[in-house]
């Protein structure tokens, strides 16, 4: 049978990053649900169609999986016969602050996606990024669509909730939540240039004449991908920009070793219309670039 990215997994710690020093997180990784709890049905991989053989596909399958690109549009071919995809990258994980604390630990915009209430509490399925997750608070005012401010608390496993007619196999435990704006939630995530740089949304505004030259951004990382292609790919997101038409976020490769919600300086020469083939298409791309961890 041919084989789909069709499932997802679960990465496994025990709080959330802090803004600006984050060393660890309990967010769910781009492959499935943890069993035993409903609420969104897998998201199917496209296979991109490989001209030159499955092995490049499977690499950039890797790099879907991470968020560097985007798969193109229509029903996705099956994958050859026995082929194997290889796994996403994994969150980073680590002993984190600790729980209960009250501040921010958002590295995306997280969205409420699914909301179910009792015992006077609220189970809210979040969206942040690429991960998909399930955390309760004290009941609250928060409906599907609402943008939300998390902050820290531990990861609870095999989780019976009758209050709600639900079990997780695992749940994150919050002191509160907070609903906000849209604006609110982007200003929480903004970071300065650096000395020298420029925000992310201006390298997209002044695209064409910075072609070819260097640019300087600030950036929290929000979606990671190790080894592909020989380097590792980072989105950067600083607050500024547009998630509409892709301004917001600015793809680095490097050699260097970051995590999810880091923030780092990247430096680099900037390419346009960088086409790599099977759909894979960057408006913006600092390539090889000298990245700082903060």
């Amino acid at each position: 049978m041919p084989v789909r990215a069709t499932d997802r997994a679960t990465d496994r710690a025990t709080d959330r990053p802090a803004l600006g020093a984050p060393d660890c997180t309990h967010f769910a990784d781009a492959r499935a649900l943890p069993a035993g709890v409903s609420g969104g049905a897998p998201q199917a991989i496209a296979w991109p169609a490989a001209p030159r053989g499955w092995a490049g596909a499977a690499v950039l399958w890797a790099a879907l999986a991470a968020g560097c690109g985007g798969p193109p549009a229509g029903t996705p071919p099956d994958a050859p016969e026995g082929a194997t995809a290889p796994a996403p990258p994994a969150s980073p994980a680590g002993a984190g602050p600790a729980a209960g604390s009250g501040a921010a630990a958002n590295v995306a915009p997280a969205v409420a996606e699914e909301v179910l209430r009792g015992g006077g509490k609220v189970y809210v399925r979040v969206l942040e990024g690429q991960w998909d997750f399930w955390v309760v608070a004290p009941e609250i005012d928060v409906k599907p669509g609402d943008h939300l401010l998390l902050g820290k608390g531990p990861l609870r496993k095999q989780v019976d909730a009758p209050e709600v007619g639900r079990s997780f196999a695992e749940l994150i435990e919050l002191p509160a939540l907070q609903v906000v704006d849209a604006g609110a939630a982007k200003a929480s995530l903004a970071l300065a240039p650096p000395p020298g740089g420029r925000p992310i949304a201006d390298v997209y505004r002044d695209r064409q004449a910075l072609s070819g030259k260097p640019v300087k951004v600030r950036g929290r990382v929000v979606k990671a991908s190790k080894g592909i292609f020989g380097a590792n790919w980072y989105h950067l997101q600083d607050g500024s920009g547009v998630e509409a038409d892709g301004t917001h976020d600015l793809t680095v490769t490097s050699q260097a070793d970051l995590s999810v919600g880091d923030v780092a300086v990247a430096e680099g020469a900037l390419t346009l219309d960088k086409d790599l083939g099977f759909g894979y298409f960057y408006a913006c791309i600092i390539e090889d670039g000298a990245v700082v961890k903060e």
